[in-house]
C-alpha cells in the first residue's frame, strides 16, 4: 500500500470516531426512550438499534481509513453518496469527501491507483 497516512484521511477517520459516538448514544437513548413508550414502542427501539448498527460501522470505517485499508475508502464513498440526500449541510460535507477520495494521491495512498 501507500505509505504514509494523509493529513485527510486522519481528519476523516477522527471525523468518523465521532460521528459513530453520536450515533450510538442517539442509539442508546432511542432504545431506552422505546421501552417506555407501550404504543409503538417497539418500532422506536428498532429505530434506535438502527442508529447503533450505523455507530459500529462508522467506528469499521474509522479503523479502516486510519490503517488506510482500501475496503474502507469504498464504504465511506457509499456513505457518502448516501450523504448527498441529506441536503444543503450534508450534502456539501458528502461533495467535499467524494471530492477528496477521489483524488489520485489519495485513491494511491489506499493501494488503489
Amino acid at each position: 500500500m501507500g505509505g504514509e497516512r494523509p493529513g485527510g484521511i486522519t481528519i476523516l477517520a477522527v471525523l468518523y470516531v465521532i460521528e459513530g459516538l453520536f450515533a450510538l448514544g442517539m442509539g442508546g437513548l432511542t432504545i431506552a426512550g422505546g421501552s417506555m413508550i407501550p404504543v409503538f414502542g417497539g418500532f422506536v427501539a428498532a429505530f434506535g438499534a438502527i442508529y447503533v448498527i450505523v455507530g459500529l460501522i462508522d467506528f469499521a470505517i474509522a479503523y479502516g481509513l486510519w490503517n488506510l485499508r482500501p475496503w474502507a475508502r469504498t464504504v465511506a464513498i457509499i456513505f457518502a453518496i448516501i450523504g448527498l440526500l441529506g441536503f444543503p449541510i450534508g450534502t456539501i460535507i458528502s461533495i467535499i469527501i467524494l471530492w477528496y477520495l477521489f483524488k489520485p494521491e489519495i485513491k494511491e495512498a489506499f493501494g488503489q491507483a
